[in-house]
């Protein structure tokens, strides 16, 4: 087989190439034009695509880049090199590489995304005995939608705001998920503004050759009714997007599949548009090479060569560190997913309070928010229970009266209070708070994992409970009485109790 090493960058020592390195080498070849992926090389081989966009984007002089047209080998030192699309972004490529001697081949695939883009060449494969794979997505947990569902939350985003009377902004990099958010709202007829460094790329990529993109028009601090706006990560909180007060933000990035990410990022929304491959897609990149070796980098890179050992394959991670005593840990399946019947939902008032809030949660449109309230309230036949709702919607425990301390058990009595649940492991509640930030969130997540027999609880039962927790002293008291109701909880109720 082909030798790799690995020393702050691939390295294949017989053709003396690096592949993506950190730093500035000799030769090194280069997948695509994104920052990370660059460094000022004596001479960098890249797919023509990228040659012009390293060109526009950083300025490197035209006699130290070597640009291959896709497909078309060329011979160095015993050795068929050959570029393939890699469907990542305009002009990402894979290095294919066959050694004549013997026909000992490599693939490395940089960054890739198998699935179908308006604005990247489709990826193409070829079989090797060496595959070194990019694991930017590489646990289960990464299942993308199907591209028409994607692309059709990404409209019904936009039509929501327009109809709310705001600008919808998506938030993409500038060279990649930028143009094919654009290539998709030019296909829908919606106008679209472009933050400068996007409306720079979109030029170079137009210039290169993609010229189903449009002439960008650039943002300039404001936006007509009926526009888009395409701002990268770095801009959200620009001096330029202050002047835009009616906006609603959306983050275009495959780690919306995170639990928490819309907060992490501190948007409005966040849309799994990727330009990577899924799990899905990893695996489908497996089959089409079926490569004798495999090599994994960048994300998770460990865990998955460690699900590919266990599927009986050599893989290893590129920079080393396996470890082959330690199980896949259970925190690679999907969070949130629930594929055994542990959890039978009880109809009860509780339930349809935390069924109204997922709902108002889960959608942008301030219309359909009035719509949901409208009717849950119209359902109510006790004016009790409605003035329990109401308070509990504003984010109040118990109503406020004179005199009264508001009831607030902080985060450290409720993680005990559901530690407290038999079933609940210490360990578990760490990996999950980790990933949210949000008691509410990690008391959901937790709950969806125990074997919990849930019981109607009714408005006014709940209200009782918090009246019973206001009346104790000290927080030692009340961790011994919040798991008391909590295995009667299902993961939706405990949310927002928690919450409260």
């Amino acid at each position: 087989m082909i030798e790799v090493r690995f020393q702050r960058g691939l390295h294949l020592p017989e053709l003396d190439l690096w592949l993506d390195p950190w730093d500035a080498k000799p030769w090194a070849f280069v997948s695509h034009a994104h920052a990370d992926h660059f460094a000022r090389h004596e001479s960098a081989l890249c797919s023509e695509t990228t040659a012009a966009l390293i060109q526009a984007r950083f300025h490197l002089a035209e006699n130290r880049i070597e640009g291959l047209p896709f497909q078309v080998p060329i011979l160095r030192e015993g050795f068929r090199i050959k570029l393939l699309p890699a469907g990542h972004i305009c002009g990402s490529a894979m290095l294919h590489i066959t050694r004549i001697k013997d026909n000992a081949s490599l693939l490395y695939t940089g960054d890739f995304k198998t699935r179908r883009g308006r604005t990247a060449e489709p990826a193409n494969f070829l079989t090797a005995d060496t595959l070194i794979l990019e694991t930017t997505f590489g646990l289960p947990m990464y299942e993308f939608p199907n591209q028409l569902e994607v692309e059709g939350s990404i409209l019904r985003f936009i039509h929501d705001a327009f109809a709310d009377g705001e600008t919808p902004v998506l938030v993409g990099y500038p060279l990649g998920k930028a143009q094919e958010a654009l290539a998709l709202l030019t296909e829908n007829s919606i106008p679209t503004l472009l933050h400068p460094s996007v409306a720079a790329m979109t030029r170079a990529c137009r210039g290169a050759g993609f010229e189903m993109l449009p002439e960008p028009i650039e943002f300039e601090g404001y936006a007509t009714a009926g526009h888009v706006v395409i701002i990268p990560p770095n801009a959200v909180r620009s001096k330029l997007m202050r002047g835009l007060k009616a906006k609603r933000t959306a983050m275009l990035t495959g780690w919306a599949l995170q639990p928490g990410s819309k907060y992490r990022y501190r948007v409005d929304d966040v849309i799994p548009l990727s330009d990577h491959a899924d799990h899905p897609g990893l695996m489908e990149c497996i089959t089409r090479v079926r490569p004798k070796k495999i090599l994994t980098v960048h994300g998770f890179a460990k865990e998955f060569a460690a699900e590919l050992r266990a599927k009986g394959m050599d893989a290893w991670c590129a920079m080393g560190g396996d470890q082959l005593e330690l199980p896949i840990s259970q925190a690679t399946q999907r969070i949130g997913a629930n594929n055994s019947p542990r959890h039978i939902r009880a109809i009860c008032p509780l339930a349809d309070f935390s069924d109204l809030c997922r709902l108002v949660g889960e959608t942008n449109s301030r219309l359909a928010k009035i719509d949901f309230l409208a009717s849950y309230f119209k359902s109510f036949t006790e004016e009790n229970d409605l003035r329990l709702a109401v308070n509990w919607l504003t984010g109040e425990a118990l109503p406020r009266q004179s005199g009264r301390q508001p009831l607030h058990v902080g985060s450290a009595t409720i993680r005990q209070g559901l530690l407290a649940i038999p079933g609940a492991r210490e360990e578990r509640y760490r990996e999950i708070s980790s990933t949210q930030n949000d008691t509410a969130r990690t008391a959901r997540l937790l709950l969806q994992e125990i074997y919990l027999k849930p019981e109607p609880l009714t408005l006014l039962g709940l209200a009782t409970f918090f009246q019973e927790l206001l009346g104790t002293s000290g927080s030692l008291e009340r961790i011994k009485n919040s798991p008391r109701d909590s295995p009667r909880c299902t993961r939706w109720k405990g949310k927002p109790s928690s919450k409260f």
